[in-house]
């Protein structure tokens, strides 16, 4: 694909540009940012794919060249894909790095071309990596974004389905959810599930082999398929909309119940045993779904089963316990799982203490202190400097603090008379700081200001 015009920084160097999207030669060559500004003109068709064309062969050739132009070659694709395993894989482990530079280099020892799955999946690990500029997207990374979605639909147009596919719509979800594209993330989500249930990956984890028979590979479509359950349950929009989402995962034709996860323990026993940090992310999810449906029907329904609140709370509390450690209190950007533990803990007791019981108002109070001792901590947790290197941070941070200045927010304009600003401002400090990295983060933060603003506080 190319250009009608050359890109800004050639045509303001008066360089001669060779127009390719998303980045022309120049641009990579040196390293520089590369965006075209599109004229305001009228309305023109767009070209569409002609199906004589739409070969394995073509798209195989189109997807490798894409790496080629995009990633390179070389030791630029080594420093890409090292990039990848150092920072998201730390904290959604679904690609084998061995078996992927295994399966890369035989391919390159073997054959003139990669498979167009493989090429694939490396465009979309180099695509997670990529952070906005100021506070949006580059129209290079929009540009490259929506060229993956395309793919997307060619590869299944052309029958193909397979585990490294599905990795890859797994990292672009990631990145809707990371950046606040909504509906996007939304139907990513459930296209993948369907898309996992098609490659019998949602097969019992106990006897993987019995869809892979590669140790290596059934390891990884286990891990692909926890991913997939991980952003199922744990995606928090900006927007609020996740409230509706979540009874919806409970009708879906996805039987969790085959998920058995044989290194989960019963949530009890959690302090006793020790879980690798994957699985504690996706027991961390499956408390916060379990929460969303019983505030869904508390709200919708008016159904409050006090019974199960308080058996959530019992298991979200033994949950948060595994994370302590003597007198060390965690940094709110070190762990993925402790922040969707604590957004499950917020949302649940922002209910309780919101919801009349009768002769029961000491449940109440025990929510809202509760409640305000959670947000304390996360303040004053807040106030350190994060540890982790910006390209680390994961998509499942930002919830957690939008939702702790909330609370803090709301109960300062309820006591009145009192500054919320230096109890927020860590909150919002971390929350610009993610911003760098995920856009959803700046979006939490817009959000908590407009409230500010609105409150008059």
């Amino acid at each position: 694909m190319s250009a009608d015009q050359a890109c800004l920084r050639c045509r303001r160097q008066k360089r001669k540009c060779d127009k390719i999207l998303p980045r022309c030669t120049l641009c990579k060559r040196l390293n520089k940012p590369c965006d075209y500004l599109l004229p305001v003109q009228a309305p023109r068709l767009l070209p569409l794919p002609d199906w004589a064309d739409l070969t394995p062969s073509n798209l195989r050739h189109t997807l490798g060249a894409q790496v080629s132009l995009i990633v390179g070659d070389g030791l630029q694709l080594q420093a890409t894909t090292a990039l990848y395993f150092r920072t998201v894989h730390t904290w959604f482990p679904i690609i084998s790095e061995t078996c992927y530079n295994i399966r890369l280099s035989n391919v390159r020892v073997q054959t003139a071309t990669v498979p167009s799955d493989l090429s694939f999946l490396t465009l979309c690990m180099a695509l997670v990596c990529k952070e906005p500029v100021g506070v949006e997207l580059p129209l290079s990374t929009r540009s490259w974004y929506a060229s993956l979605k395309s793919f997307v639909a060619l590869l299944e147009a052309m029958g193909t389905n397979s585990l490294e596919m599905l990795q890859g719509r797994l990292l672009l979800t990631i990145f809707e959810i990371g950046h606040a594209m909504y509906p996007a993330a939304y139907v990513s989500t459930a296209a993948n599930v369907r898309t996992a249930i098609s490659l019998g990956i949602n097969a019992p984890c106990d006897d993987p082999r019995k869809v892979f028979r590669d140790p290596q590979k059934a390891e990884e479509a286990q891990q692909t398929w926890r991913g997939i359950a991980i952003t199922d349950r744990s995606d928090l929009a900006p927007e609020d909309a996740h409230q509706i989402v979540s009874i919806l995962k409970q009708e879906h034709l996805v039987d969790m119940s085959r998920w058995k996860m044989a290194k989960h323990p019963d949530t009890e026993d959690c302090p006793k045993v020790k879980m690798d940090p994957f699985t504690k992310l996706a027991h961390a999810s499956q408390l916060l779904n379990q929460v969303l449906v019983h505030i869904h029907l508390t709200k919708s329904h008016s159904l409050f089963d006090g019974i199960e609140a308080v058996q959530i709370l019992k298991s979200l509390t033994s949950f948060l316990s595994t994370f302590q450690s003597g007198d060390f209190n965690p940094h709110p950007l070190s762990d993925s799982a402790l922040a969707i533990c604590r957004s499950a803990m917020l949302e649940a007791l922002e209910v309780g203490s919101h919801t009349y019981i009768p002769d029961n108002e000491c449940c109440i109070h025990t929510s809202l202190n509760i409640l305000k001792s959670l947000v304390y901590e996360i303040t004053r947790e807040a106030e350190t400097s994060p540890s982790s290197e910006m390209a680390a941070l994961s998509v499942f941070l930002p919830h957690c603090l939008y939702k702790a200045a909330m609370v803090c927010l709301n109960d300062t304009r309820l006591a009145g008379g009192v500054d919320p600003e230096p109890s927020m401002r860590p909150l919002k400090v971390l929350l610009a700081y993610l911003g760098m990295r995920w856009l959803a983060a700046k979006r939490y933060l817009a959000k908590v200001e407009t409230a500010q603003e609105t409150y008059n506080l």
